[in-house]
């Protein structure tokens, strides 16, 4: 199944809150792995009102991968959001940003595991800017979704070199696309700037947001909801597009090979 990673330039703009209201709607079995280098936000937000253990997460997970127990050990280490059914799945990120380092030697291992996964893997990747960010699990994902708030044309700026180090670091960039939150300049305007297609855009509801961010209630079929529920359709759409010109480059490829006789 497919393995897709959300990312931001700098800032805030909402990538754990997109990546959580995607798992929350999304109608598949959907695995999301917090592998923010800055550290994860759902122990202490969504899910502050359990008495959950904090030893459990992508940091023991990584050193399996680098084992080569990642498969056995992969239970142990989830937190299941819609118990007893493990539909939405939950793999705590770090509690620590100096944890970091540890999680390095492990980003490629967990890419590959991950891609191995039944289930659809979402990565919260957090910002491009931060210490040892994820970027060899990156190359592992079917897309990369960079998320911003396209405001103005000042709030999409910094978009601009996350996506040249994107281009730099990723085996091809047909796997990158953006995720808008919130109103602001068109999508038409955006990909003029930016040169890479919007692939979601996701309804500003601050109610919802604080309550996948642990404050108050929101509503769970409100905005953000809908948006990130009909974002799943999109998603497809271009995953299957990415399928075909994958399919389309290997018969040119096979087509160009001369003939050995």
């Amino acid at each position: 199944m497919p393995l897709i990673a959300m990312v931001s330039a700098k800032g805030s703009p909402g990538v754990s809150t997109a990546a959580l209201a995607c798992t929350l709607t999304w109608p598949a079995p959907t695995l999301l792995a917090e592998c923010d280098p800055a550290g994860g936000d759902l122990l202490s937000g969504y899910l502050s009102k359990y008495e959950l253990p904090t030893d459990r997460g992508i940091l023991p997970l990584a050193s399996s991968a680098i084992r080569g127990t990642a498969e056995a050990d992969l239970a142990g280490q989830l937190i299941d959001l819609d118990s007893p059914r493990q539909q939405r799945m939950v793999l705590p990120g770090i509690t620590d940003p100096a944890q970091a380092a540890s999680l390095n030697p492990g980003w490629a291992r967990l890419g590959e595991f991950f891609a191995s996964l039944p289930p659809t893997v979402i990565v919260d990747g957090g910002r491009l800017a931060a210490p040892f960010p994820p970027i060899p699990l990156l190359a592992a994902a079917d897309l990369v979704l960079l998320v911003l708030r396209p405001r103005t044309i000042r709030t999409i700026s910094p978009a601009i070199p996350a996506i040249a180090r994107l281009r730099r670091d990723l085996p091809d960039e047909e796997r990158l696309g953006l995720v808008l939150v919130g109103d602001g300049i068109s999508t038409r305007e955006v990909v003029h700037h930016l040169q890479v297609p919007v692939i979601m855009r996701l309804a500003w509801d601050t109610s919802t947001a604080a309550a996948l961010c642990g404050e108050g209630k929101g509503r769970q079929r409100g905005p953000l909801m809908r948006s990130a529920l009909a974002g799943h359709r999109s998603v497809q759409a271009a995953l299957a597009n990415r399928r075909i010109a994958s399919t389309a480059l290997t018969r040119r490829d096979t087509d160009s090979m001369p003939v050995v006789r």
